[in-house]
């Protein structure tokens, strides 16, 4: 009887002082424990999937270390469960940090809050990862000349995981074998309102983070720009590379998404039909030609039916006054944003963005905020993309012609010039000297802009302070993605980047590549330094008090000067502990007795392209909007859409004999690229 007593006493203790906790892992393998206070428990494994799980009921309720095994290999390393933990984040084997907060970008002039903000899925503290599986898919990563509909596409977010089906893949940059792929979902087949997302390589980048450097400083700066984060593919159970996952800029997921909403609900309102969208190419410029419109034809016309409003926006930049304030107030609000275009020009300077448009009119998107417009007015607005050839990547003497000191020029050298850089290339760049260089004014607000930008971020010292934790984060990733031999082979390859160039590229300079990117960040700053005679939070060697500052010409004298001290701080470094998810599951939690326990496979169901029966975890979209549980799994057959780009004959009176003069036997064909070439 006493020891039946002592029995029921020590079980009614160890409920008291123990908790369930959920484990969710991933690992590329057939078997998964979990050891907590020296004890193993077994994971269940998902079919077909790196996924494991178990609700645990462990001894102490408090804080408490765990590690995993896979395969009978034990990690190397402990991890930490604090006391309000319930379930931990969806842990990856061999990676120590689950959760890992970036360095943040500072800047207090951000004044673009129409985006959704980067969700769950462009949360950069977690690295993704994405397992595409299928026949198909087989020989997609091993021939990827044709595009498919993959049978499955898995997305593991930190506390949650998104399963689709019959997903439309397309391969780009097929040169490399880490080739490039598009992923197609749909408006109710979507994660977190995206629906249309890249996996992108750098191939030219020998670090692979230009992208995401870039991207970052944009949003930090407040100007519609894409998101992206760091993710580790696989297929079938096989790795395929560490990529940027990211939007595209010129699709309507990324446009509903960035201008239409609401960061703190992660809602989207959207006007029913989407304005004029357009993807810029080489030579795309704003010259106000109507009776040319083959001169329009870099514009490819993604979104919308004619380039009526892109031309209109021309005429009204023809015609406007910059030097009449009133003008140019009522012009920004109409027409086109200045801010966030001067913004844009100043990152295209700093990084060396030759693919860009200021050095290249190409790379760029203009897009037409509907809600903004009117009857007879339509505003535009100018959206960057395309940042893996910057900080002095794939710039020739075409656009250098100064060798190592490059970086050292200044951007009164690219105002009011003649371009024509090849044969494709616009003569001039019209956006470039009507809104910085057109008046006093214009190009104070611009320069304002640009010494900002270096003082917060673009310096030694800011700069490195984030993209330190950068480079600590994903080595170990990028040594990953060295390791194995991709599935898509090529005899040659150039560049062809390995691990040892990522090491060596953040401070030194590559074959082909002069300047390591803290290298040219130094040498930009430092130059815009001394032009200007500013400073920055922990410079040590700042303009002494012989410096003369440039001055514009015709300045008045009453403009605001520019300060010599930075108006912002220095984000400090956080340190993150895990917290319970705040997202809710349909899993049903399950308590077990103070004995090593483990719960049963949670349930995944595959849908197809009809409405299925779904799983305990994951929920079936369909056409309709759904309730969805924090796992689910959505059903999509949406195909990518593009409208080809027109040309209009004018048909006023005695417009079609200006029009025709000026035309070549050649602009009556049909044009078999689609940058169009620009005749002085």
């Amino acid at each position: 009887m006493l020891k039946h007593f002592v029995l029921l006493l020590v079980f009614l203790v160890s409920i008291a002082y123990s908790r369930t906790v959920h484990f969710k892992f991933l690992g590329f393998g057939e078997k998964a424990e979990v050891i907590v206070d020296n004890k193993k428990y077994s994971l269940t494994r998902t079919a077909g999937e790196p996924y494991f799980s178990a609700k645990v009921n462990v001894i102490p309720a408090g804080y408490f270390k765990y590690k995993y095994v896979l395969d009978n290999v034990e990690e190397d390393f402990e991890r930490e469960c604090p006391l309000e933990m319930t379930k931990t984040y969806i842990d990856f084997y061999g990676r120590k940090d689950t959760i890992k907060e970036l360095g943040k970008f500072q800047y207090s002039e951000n004044h673009w809050n129409r985006s959704i903000g980067k969700t769950n899925l462009f949360d950069d503290s977690y690295i993704p990862t994405i397992h595409i599986t299928g026949n198909k898919t087989e020989t997609f990563f091993h021939n990827p000349a044709i595009s498919i509909k993959a049978e499955k596409v898995t997305v593991y977010l930190k506390d949650e995981k998104k399963a689709f089906t019959n997903v439309p893949l397309v391969a780009k940059n097929k040169d490399f074998e880490k080739f490039q792929i598009k992923m197609t979902l749909s408006k109710t087949a979507n994660i977190h309102q995206r629906y249309l997302l890249k996996f992108r390589n750098g191939s030219e980048d020998p670090i692979n983070l230009r992208q995401t450097i870039y991207g970052n400083i944009n949003q930090a700066i407040g100007i519609p720009s894409i998101h992206s984060v760091m993710v580790r593919v696989y297929y079938n159970m096989k790795p395929a590379g560490f990529y940027t996952m990211q939007e595209e800029a010129v699709s309507e997921s990324f446009l509903r998404a960035e201008f239409y909403g609401n960061a703190e609900t992660e809602t989207i309102d959207a006007p029913s039909s989407m304005g004029d969208a357009f993807d810029c190419s080489t030579g795309g410029d704003f010259e106000y030609k109507p009776y040319n419109m083959s001169y329009y034809d870099p514009f490819a016309q993604k979104i919308g039916k004619d380039k009526t409003k892109v031309v209109a926006l021309t005429e009204a930049i023809e015609k406007l006054d910059t030097n009449n304030e009133e003008e140019l107030a009522e012009f920004e609000k109409k027409w086109f944003d200045i801010d966030t275009f001067q913004k844009a020009m100043c990152m295209e300077y700093l990084t060396g963005d030759w693919d860009g448009y200021w050095f290249f009119t190409s790379n760029f998107v203009v897009y037409e905020d509907i809600k903004s417009s009117t009857e007879n007015t339509f505003k535009f607005f100018y959206i960057t993309q395309d940042h893996d050839e910057t900080f002095g990547v794939g710039i020739t003497d075409r656009i250098n012609t100064v060798g190592y000191d490059f970086p050292k020029l200044s951007y009164t050298t690219m105002l009011n010039k003649t371009w024509h850089l090849d044969p494709f290339d616009a003569d001039h760049r019209t956006l470039v000297d009507k809104f910085i260089a057109s008046s006093p004014k214009l190009q104070q607000r611009f320069q304002n802009n640009l010494i900002s930008i270096v003082q917060n971020i673009f310096n030694p010292v800011a700069f490195r302070k984030v993209v330190d934790t950068y480079y600590e984060r994903y080595e170990p990733e990028v040594k990953w993605d060295y390791s194995f031999e991709r599935p898509y082979r090529r005899t040659k390859m150039v560049p062809d980047w390995r691990y040892n160039d990522f090491l060596v590229a953040f401070e030194n300079s590559l074959p082909g590549l002069p300047w390591g990117l803290y290298e040219w960040v130094k040498l930009r700053s430092e130059a815009i330094k001394n032009e200007f005679c500013i400073s920055w939070e922990g410079d040590e060697n700042p303009p002494d008090a012989s410096c003369v500052p440039y001055k514009i010409p015709y300045l008045d004298d009453e403009k605001t000067t520019v300060v010599e001290e930075p108006t912002t701080t220095m984000l400090e470094e956080t340190t993150t502990t895990n917290v319970e998810p705040t997202t809710t599951s349909l899993e049903e939690t399950t308590t077990t007795n103070a004995e090593p326990t483990t719960t049963s496979l949670e349930e995944t169901t595959t849908t197809n392209a009809e409405p299925t029966t779904t799983s305990l975890e994951e929920t079936t979209t369909t056409a309709e909007p759904t309730t969805t549980s924090l796992e689910e799994t959505t059903t999509t057959n949406a195909e990518p859409t593009t409208t080809k780009s027109t040309k209009t004959i004018p048909t006023s009176v005695g417009g079609f004999v200006d029009w025709f003069k000026n035309k070549k036997p050649s602009d009556f064909q049909n044009p078999k690229v689609k940058r169009t070439l620009q005749v002085q």
